[in-house]
């Protein structure tokens, strides 16, 4: 064994001592969490390893793999040689009790719009609780005010739900009308540019339909939602 090795393996016995405190902390951290919202990730067990790439993560539970939290003690032990700072360890267990809580809540059809693991119902989640919504670590970031509203590209305080809520669903509502025909082939229409046209051909797209018109022995490409039946017949 060379001195590499021996140092190695004393920093790790060492660091393997701070396992009880970090579960403490990170235990009684979740189970203030699971006060607020209802939750049981305080329950759920925590395992600890010398990752070099990771400093930390939260697996579901399937066939393959039991439910746990995981955290690198090359990272968050207080005997490493640049430790996190208290703010940045307490926001990274928040970030994996973020991915714990949107697989284990209900989470708003609303955050649901954008997928993956950081997607937006983790930021939503990560809102709740106070978390960083960066998916990578960034010495201080916990100390930043985060704008949670513009990183979710949605609505978080209360008073903006009404508003933003009906927003959407005319949103909505709106590109579903545009995405239906409301035409049929050999139809005559009138545009106040180019005058009386007959419809040739129609193409469905998502958001919208195309008609294409001949007029006077040339055809265009006209978006139906700006030649509606009722202004131009």
């Amino acid at each position: 064994m060379t001195y590499y090795d021996r140092e190695d393996q004393f920093l790790r016995q060492r660091l393997q001592k701070e396992i009880p405190i970090l579960t403490a902390l990170i235990k009684n951290l979740y189970g203030e969490l699971d006060k607020k919202f209802h939750l049981n990730g305080a329950k759920v067990p925590v395992t600890f390893g010398f990752d070099t790439d990771s400093l930390g993560s939260y697996t579901r539970r399937s066939a393959h793999e039991k439910e746990h939290f995981h955290f690198s003690l090359l990272f968050i032990a207080y005997g490493v040689k640049n430790p996190l700072s208290k703010e940045d360890r307490i926001d990274l267990f928040k970030h994996e009790y973020a991915h714990y809580m949107q697989y284990n809540m209900q989470i708003p059809e609303q955050y649901k719009w954008q997928t993956g693991t950081h997607g937006s119902a983790w930021k939503y989640c990560c809102s709740l609780v106070g978390a960083a919504p960066t998916p990578y670590y960034k010495a201080g970031e916990a100390l930043m005010n985060h704008d949670y509203d513009k990183v979710l590209k949605n609505r978080i305080h209360d008073k903006s739900v009404p508003i933003r809520d009906t927003y959407r669903r005319l949103q909505t509502a709106q590109k579903q009308k545009d995405e239906v025909v409301q035409y049929k082939l050999g139809d005559t229409v009138t545009h106040p540019k180019f005058g009386n046209g007959v419809v040739e051909k129609i193409n469905q797209r998502p958001g919208g339909v195309h008609l294409h018109i001949r007029f006077d022995g040339e055809v265009k490409c006209i978006d139906q939602k700006w030649l509606s039946r009722k202004k131009y017949t």
